[in-house]
Formats: structure tokens, C-alpha cells, sequence
């Protein structure tokens, strides 16, 4: 079983040559920082972009500092500087959680039988995986490397990276990002009618571009400026995924969005029962809410709103659920009712 303190820890070596070039030593350092950041991107709920530095949210939660550093075989320790507590029952806080899925994925590409759907299956976006891969490329030994490269991550056993897996590695950043179905929520805020027909939707991720058909234009046009459910497929286009639907069946009218996490710290803990949130538009905001748990937030974006909302439920899980019950005021225990009874926790 691993430690707590060992959560927040990474250490590697270089071996295999008398003087060990110092582009190396950084090279390694810089490549497995920015795993981290990508990983901890993706945790947070970041929509992919093509450019870009990351969310300083992301960089403070995830940002390594080197504690200690021994030369002639190169030899690094270094811990994330994350201060946050987990929420109880999440498995670590924000960071750690970057560094053990840092850990899954070097894991699995040591695995010769490794499959691009193995990582897909631990990072559930294409183009996030593409970016990983890209920054462990560069830092993997080949079989033609003088040194060899070991990591102990989040107190596991050590692992070194197989040079004969560059290779495979090498072969999954040209494998073609393939198109997958999405739901998603939120409104219609932009239309544009000309030959390329599209939406753009404000959704709980932030913008997401929609293309149609021009067969279901009328059908578009009357859910501008609404809440809706669209399901359809996300198409990579030019760096990016688009979703795309041609048939009129695929949009629904709606008022409520399926709260399926709470969020502290930046750190989303899944639900074990979906909590219903009203949602309407007024005034350039959006409102959101819970009578049942008291719940309320107005912001001008879908994504704010609901970060919001995340983070009053997680506040009241903490002041109602995450104490002993005998603490409570009659009304604060109804409401401890309602949070275990609404949340399935």
C-alpha cells in the first residue's frame, strides 16, 4: 500500500554514462512536468486546445519542486508543491491524482501488448492522450541510447522505460484520432447559415462547436438562444473535435442539467446519484439552482455556473456530511438527510 506522504512524490535516474548531459537531466525533468500539467488539465475538466500555457489552477496543484538532486548518475527527487485536502472517499487530492494516472500510463506503455484504446480507457480524450504521448517520446530512451531511464512515481515500484517500447510509442502519435459519440448540455448561443452550417453551444466544459446538416436547419434555428441536449459525434477537424448531428431528433429542449460531480480545490469527486440542477437564462446569466439543498448561482457562462455549483455542494458535504452527525442542529441534520439522500453518498 502506498504512503500518503509518498503521493506526491517522483524521483528518477539516468544511468549508463559517465558524464550525463545536462540537456538530459532537464530534458527529463521539463517532459514529465508536462505530463503532469496535461493529465491534471484533463482532471480538472480544461477543454483541449491547440496552444497555450496552462490554467494556473493546474499549475498550482501540479507543479513539481526538486527536494533533492544527487550528480554523477543523475538521481532526482521531486514532490508537487499541492497544499489541497481530499475530499473523503476520493482517492488523493488533485495532484496526487495526476501523478498516480502519471504512473498508469508510463505503466502502460511498458506493457508490449499496450494498445492506444488502454490509454484512451485511462484518459478519455484523444487529443490529451496525443500531447502525453508526444512529451514521453521525447524523453523515452531508444535502442540506440547510451542511458537508460528509471522512475519511482507516487511510492510504486520503480519502472524503467523499455527502449524497444520507443518504437510503439512512435507508432500511436501517427494512429488517426477516431470519432466517438457525445451528450452534451447547454445553450445555443452562435449560428452561422452559409455552407458551413454552424452552432456553437456554452455547455458545462465551455464552447463546444456543433455542425449540421442543412436538412435539419429549421430545426437549428429554433433552438437558438435555448437550453438543449444534443447528441452526436465528435469528428476531429484541424486539431480539434466538432460534434456533428444531422437529424432533428438529436436536440431536445431542456431545463435541468444532470450534476454528476462535486468539485473542492479543483478537484472533481464523482457522485454516486446524479443531483438535478434547474437552469435558465435571464439577463445575459445563467442561473442555476437546487431548492431541495439550497443551491444558487448566477454567472455570465455555463462553465462558471456550475464550477459554482460543484463547489456549494461541496462545501455543504463537508459542513453537514463530513461531521459527526451528533453535531448538528435539527435543520442540519434534515439537510444531511437530503445531501446523503440526493448525492447516493
Amino acid at each position: 500500500m502506498v504512503k500518503a506522504k509518498d503521493k506526491k512524490n517522483i524521483s528518477f535516474s539516468i544511468t549508463g554514462e559517465d558524464k550525463i548531459p545536462a540537456t538530459e537531466m532537464v530534458g527529463a525533468i521539463q517532459h514529465i512536468q508536462n505530463v503532469i500539467y496535461h493529465i491534471g488539465d484533463y482532471l480538472h475538466g480544461t477543454p483541449n486546445r491547440p496552444q497555450g500555457d496552462f490554467p494556473q489552477v493546474v499549475k498550482d496543484q501540479c507543479t513539481l519542486f526538486i527536494t533533492n538532486l544527487e550528480i554523477g548518475s543523475v538521481i532526482a527527487d521531486m514532490q508537487i508543491g499541492d497544499v489541497q485536502t481530499g475530499l473523503p472517499g476520493l482517492d488523493g487530492t488533485y495532484g496526487e491524482r495526476a501523478i498516480s494516472l502519471t504512473n498508469e500510463f508510463i505503466g502502460a506503455l511498458s506493457d508490449p501488448d499496450v494498445s492506444i484504446d488502454d490509454l484512451h480507457n485511462k484518459i478519455g480524450n484523444p487529443h490529451r492522450v496525443n500531447k502525453i504521448l508526444k512529451e514521453l517520446h521525447s524523453m523515452w530512451p531508444g535502442t540506440q541510447s547510451k542511458s537508460e531511464l528509471t522512475f519511482k512515481i507516487g511510492g510504486n515500484p520503480e519502472k524503467r522505460l523499455n527502449p524497444d517500447q520507443r518504437d510503439v510509442i512512435q507508432s500511436f502519435l501517427h494512429t488517426p484520432l477516431h470519432e466517438y459519440e457525445k451528450e452534451v448540455f447547454g445553450r445555443v448561443i452562435e449560428i452561422r447559415v452559409d455552407e458551413k452550417r454552424k452552432i456553437q453551444i456554452d455547455t458545462p466544459e465551455g464552447p463546444i462547436e456543433c455542425h449540421y446538416s442543412s436538412d435539419i436547419e429549421d430545426a437549428v434555428r429554433e433552438v437558438i438562444g435555448e437550453l438543449v441536449t444534443i447528441r452526436g459525434m465528435m469528428i476531429p477537424s484541424k486539431g480539434k473535435f466538432i460534434l456533428s448531428i444531422d437529424d432533428e431528433v438529436s436536440i431536445d429542449n431542456v431545463s435541468q442539467y444532470h450534476l454528476k460531480t462535486m468539485k473542492k480545490d479543483g478537484i472533481d469527486t464523482n457522485l454516486i446519484r446524479e443531483v438535478l440542477i434547474d437552469i435558465d437564462f435571464e439577463n445575459d446569466y445563467f442561473i442555476a439552482s437546487n431548492d431541495d439543498l439550497g443551491l444558487l448561482s448566477a454567472k455570465p457562462k455555463m462553465k462558471q455556473v456550475i464550477e459554482e455549483i460543484q463547489e456549494e455542494l461541496a462545501v455543504l458535504w463537508q459542513e453537514y456530511v463530513a461531521v459527526e452527525e451528533d453535531e448538528l442542529t435539527a435543520s442540519g441534520k434534515s439537510l444531511r438527510k437530503k445531501l446523503i439522500l440526493n448525492t447516493g453518498m
